[in-house]
C-alpha cells in the first residue's frame, strides 16, 4: 500500500495520490475528484488511462480527466427539473445546461480515504443538501477493487431525499502507450440505440437506431475511421460525445476497445453509456509531457440515459431516502500471445 503527496490545491489543501496493486495491474488514485490517475498493465506495459504528473493538471487543464462525476453526469437541460412538486434550480455551467454536477462537482472534491488495502480502495464523499441546487444530503463512496486483470469501480449512494443521482467515471483510455491515441483503435458497443444531441449538445430524449448510421458499433470498428464519416451528429460534437442506449440488463459486457493484441472490455450494470472520443481534448502537459490533442483517447461513460430527471419514459435516476444506490463497472483487460 503506497501513497504521496499530489500536490496543493488552489485553496491551499493538499491532494494525495494512493495506489493499489496484483500481478497483472497496478493502480494509481488521487483523493482529489476520487480520480482514477493511472491504470497501469504491467504484461503490456503501458497505462491505458491519460493523467497528469500532479493535481494542478487536473484544476487548471482538463477538468474531469479520470474523476468520479456527481451528482448526476452528463447534462441537465435548462439547469432545472422538478422534484415531487418542487422546481430545482441548478448553476447552468455548459451552453445553459448543467454539465457533470455544476459548478463545483465531485471531480473537484476532496474525498475522504476510508480504507486502503494491497487490492482495494474506498472513498467517501458527503454532499450537503441544497448543494448546486440539489436536494438531500448525499452521501457516496467509490470502491476501485483489482482481481486479475480486471479493475471494478462500483459507487454506492444513500440521500436523505429524493434526489437525482448518475454516477460515472471520466477516465480517457487509449492503448497506444506513452503517445496517446486512437490510431488502429476498433471499438465495440452492445447498442441498438443512441440519443440524439441537440445543437447545444444536451442529449434529447429521441433516439435513433444505429442500423445503418455510422453511430452502428455492435461489430467492431475502427474509431478514426468512424470520426471521419459526416454525420450531422459527429458535426454537432466534432466526433462522438453520445449516449448509447445498452442491451441487456445486469453486469454484463456492453462495450471493447481493441489495439492490436491487447483488448479492454467494459463490463457494467447501468443502462447506458455515454461513449466521448476526446473531441475537446487540448493539453500539452499531460503525464510525462505527453501531448493530449482531440480525439487521442476515449471515453466509456456508464450513467443513466443523460437528463432522465426530465424525461419519465427513461429508466429513473431517482434515489430516495432509505435506499441504497449501487453500481459497478469495469475494466478488464487481455493480451493475445504474440507469434
Amino acid at each position: 500500500m503506497k501513497q504521496g503527496y499530489f500536490g496543493t490545491l488552489q485553496d491551499g489543501r493538499t491532494a494525495q495520490w494512493l495506489e493499489i496493486e496484483n500481478e497483472q495491474l497496478r493502480v494509481r488514485v488521487s483523493d482529489y475528484g476520487a480520480t482514477l490517475v493511472s491504470l497501469w498493465l504491467k504484461d503490456a506495459q503501458i497505462d491505458a488511462v491519460l493523467g497528469f504528473d500532479e493535481v494542478s493538471g487536473y484544476q487548471q487543464s482538463v477538468k474531469y480527466m479520470g474523476a468520479m462525476i456527481g451528482r448526476v453526469a452528463n447534462r441537465i437541460k435548462d439547469g432545472q427539473f422538478t422534484l415531487n412538486g418542487q422546481v430545482y434550480s441548478l448553476y447552468r455551467n455548459d451552453k445553459g445546461n448543467t454539465l457533470h454536477g455544476g459548478q463545483e462537482g465531485f471531480d473537484a472534491k476532496l474525498w475522504t480515504v476510508i480504507e486502503q488495502r494491497a487490492d482495494t480502495l474506498t472513498l467517501s464523499l458527503c454532499s450537503p443538501a441544497g448543494e448546486e441546487g440539489f436536494p438531500g444530503e448525499l452521501t457516496v463512496t467509490v470502491t476501485y477493487s483489482l482481481a486479475g486483470c480486471r479493475l471494478s469501480i462500483t459507487t454506492r449512494a444513500e440521500s436523505t431525499a429524493a434526489t437525482p443521482v448518475s454516477l460515472t467515471n471520466h477516465a480517457y483510455f487509449t492503448l497506444s502507450g506513452s503517445t496517446p491515441s486512437l490510431k488502429n483503435h476498433w471499438i465495440q458497443v452492445d447498442a441498438d440505440e443512441i440519443g440524439l444531441l441537440d445543437p447545444n449538445g444536451c442529449t434529447r430524449p429521441e433516439t435513433m437506431e444505429v442500423e445503418g448510421t455510422v453511430f452502428d458499433l455492435r461489430e467492431p470498428q475502427c474509431i478514426t475511421e468512424v470520426l471521419k464519416q459526416h454525420h450531422s451528429q459527429l458535426e454537432i460534437a466534432g466526433g462522438l460525445d453520445h449516449n448509447y442506449v445498452l442491451n441487456g440488463i445486469g453486469f454484463r459486457p456492453v462495450a471493447s476497445l481493441r489495439q492490436g493484441g491487447l483488448t479492454m472490455r467494459v463490463l457494467t450494470d447501468m443502462p447506458d453509456m455515454h461513449v466521448y472520443t476526446a473531441n475537446f481534448l487540448n493539453s500539452d502537459c499531460g503525464r510525462g509531457g505527453a501531448q493530449y490533442t482531440p480525439h487521442c483517447a476515449v471515453c466509456f461513460e456508464t450513467q443513466y440515459y443523460p437528463n432522465s430527471v426530465n424525461d419519465p419514459s427513461k429508466i429513473s435516476c431517482i434515489l430516495h431516502p432509505g435506499e441504497t444506490m449501487e453500481h459497478c463497472t469495469a475494466f478488464e483487460f487481455d493480451q493475445e500471445e504474440q507469434a
